[in-house]
């Protein structure tokens, strides 16, 4: 099973690698992470080039044959065999060597791993501590197979000791960690060394830095933005038992979908930042808004797409990022774009809050740039359904067309179904046909929708709509042309638990029930606008009719009709619409 999700991660060997970050530094979420140095276990000791684990005479000749150009070392020999760290090997590097073979003990020579040195911005750090205040239930947890097994190729683990007891707790976590790989392959075993990191010091004795960001917690990570990220609930989120170490795999899988998804160093794009960290105060109706001078309309047709940037970070006492200040509950977000008098809004983006935990996500929504044309001044909202407090980061992208040819961009939409409609078996008769004209210079014609489905506490609901399958029919032009959308995933109990959830930006390891399918969503993702081309279905320079019509899917497939909700407190089932249709030329 070595790297069964490395289908799902990114490609390691990146050509736009990130250079190390020389700060400013801090230990809080979200800030960068300074340098530091760690002695590792796994790691060959300085001065034993044939890696036999004893340093004797058959060291020295290999030392000596390197020097006299005689023989030839690899990468790693050659960084073992510099024992005083000059960055040669030299007849220094010998008289140590024969120091140590004649009076053991005489050198430290335990080799280091150094955070800078390693860095490439390929890869994440998660780091596990025991310590005296800290519970053992995450250094003791019995899952440490199906961590490696759920690991993607590109993560470290180093686990560190604050306890009296440190070298002991780190020989024994090492030997544990020994015994488990000896069921790998060698491929998996080599991999897991170079991966794997045990450090044989207490955790306080590295810088303040280091300490304050690892010690006094049992576990931390770096994501692969060199930024300190905290870690999440470990527990099961269905019946919020036990504690799991295999659970670490998923903050870094989630790493690689947000460093994929946000750093773009091969594209060529302009930016425009909506909200940079402003504290929004939330509330059921409250919006942020924000007054924004798009580019001109001849600027937008030579944009080949557009995306959006969100980061809902979450404010503590101090305004800093954390998960702590984060709303309990999963609730829907909405970006609009309005015209420059507040009339006229238009929902672009949509997203799912997490349950105390801070997602970042960039949504492709190429087909939207119909509604800031023709350019100029837009207002930009946000709105969330709930009482949460956030610090929000938007941005917007607008990439440059790097083809010599004319683009046909999106330049007209038409408004479709919009709305939040009870999902009961009135849904149908409530949603009319609509007519739309698509004119004679269209080149591209696109359905375009967000679909979600909410609600289900009410008996007899078969856990609609949040918790269940729903078909959504759309008919063009008297069933000229038929499409749909379902949600399969509604109704799997661990859907969102699945690595490619979180690889297709679910936030894993949430403080409340997010391992659950949901209709069209997991709680902590961005919701992705469902395109379906239409051009060829539509008569150009005329007018078209689209119908709509939903069920319930039940346990054989079929349609059935949409629930009766109780009433009173119940939380009914609900079907959140937005609908366009967009017009290319």
């Amino acid at each position: 099973m070595f790297r069964i999700y490395l289908i799902f991660s990114l490609i390691i060997t990146c050509l736009f690698a990130q250079d190390f970050n020389e700060g400013p530094y801090g230990t809080n979420p979200f800030e960068i992470a300074g340098t530091f140095s760690l002695k590792d276990l796994n790691r060959p000791a300085l001065g034993d080039p044939n890696f036999d684990e004893i340093i004797n005479i058959s060291d020295i000749i290999i030392v000596v044959s390197y020097i006299l150009e005689t023989g030839n070392v690899d990468e790693m020999q050659q960084q073992v065999c510099d024992l005083n760290s000059d960055g040669g090997i030299n007849i220094q590097d010998i008289l140590i060597l024969i120091q140590e073979i004649l009076y053991p003990g005489s050198y430290d020579l335990t080799n280091t791993w150094n955070f800078e040195d390693e860095w490439n911005g390929e890869e994440s750090y998660i780091f596990v501590t025991v310590g005296p205040a800290n519970s053992t239930a995450l250094w003791s947890a019995n899952d440490m197979t199906e961590l490696l097994e759920k690991s993607p190729d590109n993560v470290h683990y180093f686990f560190l000791s604050n306890r009296t007891s440190y070298i002991t707790d780190i020989t024994q976590k090492k030997s544990v960690f020994d015994f488990l790989l000896n069921a790998f392959s060698e491929e998996e075993q080599e991999h897991w060394k170079k991966h794997l990191h045990f450090v044989p010091d207490k955790c306080d004795s590295h810088s303040q830095e280091f300490t304050d960001a690892v010690c006094g917690i049992r576990a931390n990570t770096i994501d692969r933005f060199q930024r300190w990220r905290q870690v999440g609930y470990l527990g099961n989120p269905t019946n919020f038992q036990g504690t799991y170490i295999s659970y670490l795999a998923h903050e870094a899988l989630y790493f690689n979908y947000e460093h994929n998804a946000i750093y773009q160093p091969d594209l060529n794009y302009d930016e425009i930042v909506v909200f940079e960290k402003e504290y929004y105060t939330g509330g059921w109706a409250a919006t942020i808004s924000e007054l924004v001078e798009f580019p001109t309309l001849d600027e937008l047709n030579n944009y080949s797409g557009m995306s959006i940037e969100l980061l809902r970070g979450c404010p503590d006492a101090n305004g800093n990022y954390s998960d702590a200040g984060c709303d309990d509950y999963d609730r829907i977000a909405r970006g609009f774009i309005c015209d420059e008098d507040g009339s006229n809004c238009n929902e672009i983006a949509r997203w799912v809050t997490p349950f105390d935990r801070q997602p970042h996500h960039l949504t492709d929504i190429s087909s939207f740039m119909s509604m800031i044309k023709p350019g100029g001044n837009k207002i930009v909202k946000f709105q969330e359904s709930g009482w949460p407090n956030s610090l929000l980061t938007m941005k917007f992208r607008f990439y440059h067309n790097e083809s010599s040819e004319d683009l046909a961009t999106p330049q007209e939409y038409h408004k479709m179904w919009i709305g939040t409609f009870p999902f009961n078996p009135d849904f149908d008769t409530n949603r009319e046909p609509i007519i739309f004209e698509v004119p004679d210079n269209a080149t591209k014609v696109e359905f375009v929708s967000y679909i979600t489905g909410h609600g289900w506490s009410c008996g007899g609901t078969f856990q609609c709509a949040e918790f269940c399958n729903s078909r959504h029919m759309l008919s063009l032009n008297g069933g000229l042309y038929d499409f749909d959308i379902s949600f399969p995933n509604g109704d799997d109990n661990d859907y969102c638990l699945q690595p490619e959830a979180m690889l297709d930006g679910a936030i894993p390891n949430q403080y409340g029930t997010w391992g659950y399918g949901r209709a069209g969503w997991c709680p902590g993702q961005d919701i992705s606008p469902w395109v379906t081309d239409i051009t060829n279905h539509v008569s150009i320079g005329d007018e078209n009719v689209m119908e709509y019509s939903a069920c319930r899917v039940s346990w054989d497939g079929s349609c059935a009709t949409p629930p009766v909700c109780p009433g009173g407190d119940c939380y009914c089932p609900e079907i959140a619409m937005t609908s366009y249709v967009i017009i290319h030329y």
